[in-house]
């Protein structure tokens, strides 16, 4: 499958009257937040698969409602926040969101963090006895600690997310929220566990096998 990920920042080659025969083939999009609402409505319109999504700590990824007033999510669309969604085979688990900085919304405690990673683990222990990994990507708004995170407080990495990377082994971890910068902006690196970490500012493009295609092995069973 080819994924196109988006995070943080609107693009002219994403929201384009040409889009996506200017990107080639698109089986699913993955928004890792603060991108807005009406960008991810364009995005369902264009493509035969709802794009998936989580909202940044901006919380900017809504539209309004016919009442011009009201505040709802965008249409189309899945939220993966805290849930596993499947498009196409791909299984997506999702968090939104970034570390607690200031009072507001889509922000979290660490506790918080480790209390959402936590709750996967039913589902993932269930489905890993079928297939490895058990999920194929996670889905941030923040990244987890390491090299992609920021220096600064609102955008340091999130230690449950390096759990869930050890527990569950996802091929790849999208997320936004820290800003590329620079030529030598590093937009991916691959962890001790094996999981390549995407950072999805602006957009990228990658190739994954869902797990359901290559059949199910021993695998993860996460927290002990």
């Amino acid at each position: 499958m080819r994924v196109l990920a988006i995070a943080d920042d609107v693009s002219p080659f994403v929201y384009s009257e040409r889009f996506p025969d200017n990107l080639g083939p698109i089986d699913v999009v993955l928004s890792a937040g603060d991108v807005p609402g009406y960008l991810l409505e364009f995005l369902a319109t264009r493509l035969t698969t709802p794009p998936v999504y989580v909202f940044g700590n901006h919380a900017d990824g809504y539209v309004l409602a016919d009442d011009g007033e009201t505040r709802i999510k965008p249409g189309g669309c899945l939220d993966a926040h805290r849930r596993i969604v499947e498009v196409g085979g791909l299984r997506i688990a999702g968090i939104e969101g970034s570390a607690r900085y200031r009072p507001g919304p889509h922000q979290y405690a660490e506790h918080e963090m480790e209390r959402f990673v936590l709750g996967f683990a039913p589902r993932l222990a269930w489905a890993a006895r079928r297939r490895t990994p058990p999920v194929d990507v996670l889905l941030t708004h923040a990244p987890p600690k390491g090299p992609h995170e920021g220096a600064d407080v609102p955008h340091r990495g999130v230690p449950a997310f390096n759990r869930f990377h050890r527990w569950w082994r996802p091929q790849v971890h999208v997320h936004g929220h820290v800003h590329l910068n620079g030529a030598n902006a590093p937009r991916r690196y691959v962890t001790d566990e094996g999981v390549e970490v995407v950072n999805a500012y602006g957009f990228t493009t990658f190739e994954i096998e869902p797990a359901a295609r290559r059949g199910a092995t021993d695998g993860p069973r996460g927290p002990r």
